[in-house]
């Protein structure tokens, strides 16, 4: 009996051994990619606290994965952990070179932008997403630039500043926008136009290019006689579901209308009355076409 019983146990022992290597060698010889789509997984079905583990998992195997340490930070940052969250996304950023998708630098550099804010950094949230501008190569590129395009806004409007220069960001567009509320909420009205006349540009641009596609025949002209060519612009959003909810996605109303009010208060008062009164003349434009009204 005790021998029968030696035996049984041996082979239970044997089965939950072998059951547990099995276990840790499909894991551990997965492919790096394949583990890292098992931990996202993991991410999206609500199970935190597993995907930590996998993810540090990967990094005991792979130091210095930047997506291992993009999603630990997105993680922890979601748990309200900023310090352990900042210094994951820290990390993925000193070791961007390696990321599989290189705009996934973006995303890290935009969370520690929204961490930077939670907790009162605001320096470290301005640098933060002045570093996607720069690391993007996206925006008017120099001073000089910048001052030729201001000075055609005072002088000969902002249709003519869109028709000149067609300003166009992709990646840094949400960058450009928070920046520039960002300097109008610190009263420097001047960094706040540079910022805002960017991306309010680069949507009426990206939003002109698209027009195109949905009519060929379409061109974005200044009419000095009759100015209506950003009311023209304004019509064809509001005609297309696509461009409505572009606008509505990226906040141009609203950057629009903290373009006007910063130019009104750097003394371009002529230039900034115009983009308040095109957005106070138009219902789709909302609290900002209300906060607008000249009285």
């Amino acid at each position: 009996m005790n021998k029968f019983l030696t035996i049984l146990l041996f082979f239970t022992v044997t089965n939950v051994f072998t059951a547990y290597t099995q276990s840790n060698d499909e894991s551990d010889y997965k492919p790096l990619w394949l583990r890292l789509d098992d931990a996202v997984q993991l991410v999206e079905e609500g199970e935190s606290g597993e995907a930590v583990y996998q993810f540090r998992k990967i990094l005991e195997k792979f130091p210095g994965n930047p997506e291992s340490e993009m999603w630990l930070g997105f993680i922890f940052d979601k748990e309200n952990e900023y310090e352990l969250a900042s210094k994951y996304l820290e990390l993925a950023l000193e070791h961007k070179k390696q990321l599989v998708i290189l705009e996934d630098q973006y995303q890290i550099l935009y969370k520690l932008s929204d961490i930077n804010l939670k907790e009162s950094n605001f320096n470290s949230y301005a640098e933060n997403l002045k570093s996607v501008i720069k690391f993007s190569g996206e925006g008017p590129g120099n001073r000089a630039i910048e001052l030729a395009m201001l000075n055609v806004m005072e002088k000969r409007g902002y249709d003519k500043f869109i028709e000149l220069y067609r300003p166009s960001s992709r990646i840094s567009v949400k960058a450009f926008g928070l920046l520039g509320k960002y300097y109008y909420e610190k009263d420097d009205w001047k960094t706040a136009i540079k910022y805002l006349m960017w991306v309010t540009g680069s949507i009426i641009n990206t939003s002109i290019e698209q027009i195109k596609l949905l009519e060929p025949d379409y061109n974005f002209l200044v009419e000095e006689s009759t100015d209506k060519s950003l009311d023209n612009v304004f019509d064809k959003v509001k005609k297309y579901p696509v461009l409505r909810e572009y606008f509505s996605n990226n906040y141009f109303y609203e950057y629009f209308y903290y373009l006007g009010k910063s130019l009104v208060k750097a003394n371009y008062k002529e230039s900034g009355s115009y983009i308040l009164e095109k957005l106070y003349i138009r219902p789709e434009t909302g609290k900002w076409g209300s906060l607008s009204n000249p009285q």
